[in-house]
């Protein structure tokens, strides 16, 4: 066999083995589904591990994986407490209350620590206070307790580029907050309600979490904003400090006295490790970017500081 045959049997061989090796890597996150790694970040000894909520309070595939962490952490005895980072301005009502649930069913099997980032408003406080103990920076932008919900008018828009919409309903209030036409006094009472009820499970909330009485949620809880050094003062923290300082006070709760901070990673297959996370050319990014734009547009209650950002 001449020199080029080997040398195309050996390239030939190459292929197959890192077609071999490239599918076993594919395959592999699949048989860990819904199972996290760990990577440490800093210290030995018993762990600590780290929930990041960053963000706008996450919604679909996000909202699954934050949700799947949070189950994994309570089912893994060898986590023995667990701190959650809050920088978030909040989100949607629904969302929040579920991260909250699950949160909540976590502190009750583990000691779980709340830290206060930079901003850590509505949702973002909401979450929170599923925790034991809440650390907060005493310059962090927190509170906000209340609900909001932005509803865009698109009919004088509609007017001007001259596209007529005709709806067609069973049921008078059908079309309510359509943004297709202004809402009647009679729609305005009714979402009002609707937007009460979120309210008052946010004070509940609250309420409940910070072991205060209902009358006293009820005077914090008129949507302004609170610094941490404020919510100290009020009873809405307990503590000043950052990040280790809330992992630390955590594994105190869980008795250990050395601790290692870790922080769970999911599984990457050979094409997500070769290509990234996201498509080329930025694609997949303003393309998500838009719809959750344009998803805003629809009637949706959030527990949201808009100071921390409309979208």
């Amino acid at each position: 066999m001449n020199r080029k045959r080997w040398l195309a049997l050996i390239l030939f061989l190459l292929v197959v083995f890192l077609a071999v090796v490239g599918l076993g890597r594919l395959t592999a996150p699949e048989k860990a589904k819904g199972r996290w790694q760990e990577t440490t970040l800093f210290g030995q000894g018993e762990k600590v591990l780290l929930l990041e909520l960053k963000g706008t309070i996450p919604t679909d595939k996000a909202l699954e994986d934050f949700l799947s962490q949070v189950r994994q952490a309570k089912e893994d005895p060898g986590i023995k407490a667990v701190v959650l980072e809050v920088v978030s301005p909040g989100g949607g009502v629904t969302e929040t209350e579920a991260i909250h649930r699950a949160l909540k069913e976590l502190a009750r099997e583990k000691p779980l620590v709340a830290s206060l980032g930079t901003v850590a408003a509505s949702g973002g406080y909401y979450a929170a206070t599923a925790a034991r103990e809440i650390v907060t920076a005493p310059t962090t932008v927190t509170g906000s307790i209340g609900v909001i919900s932005i509803l865009l008018q698109v009919q004088g828009l509609l007017d001007k580029l001259g596209v007529e919409v005709e709806v067609l309903k069973e049921g008078r209030l059908k079309d309510m907050a359509s943004g297709l036409r202004p809402l009647t006094p009679e729609e305005k009472t009714l979402l009002q309600g609707y937007m009460r009820e979120a309210y008052e499970l946010f004070v509940r909330r609250v309420a409940e979490g910070r072991r205060m009485p209902l009358e006293k949620a009820y005077r914090l809880a008129d949507g302004r904003i609170y610094s941490g050094a404020q919510a100290l003062a009020l009873g809405l923290a307990d503590r000043e400090g950052y990040l280790e300082d809330a992992a630390q006070r955590a594994a105190e709760l869980a008795g250990l006295t050395g601790f290692r901070l870790v922080r769970y990673k999911k599984p990457k297959g050979l094409l997500v490790e070769l290509l990234g996370d996201e498509p080329p050319f930025g694609f997949a990014s303003d393309t998500q970017a838009l719809l959750q734009a344009l998803a805003q547009s629809r009637f949706r209650l959030e527990y949201r500081y808009l100071g921390g950002g409309l979208w």
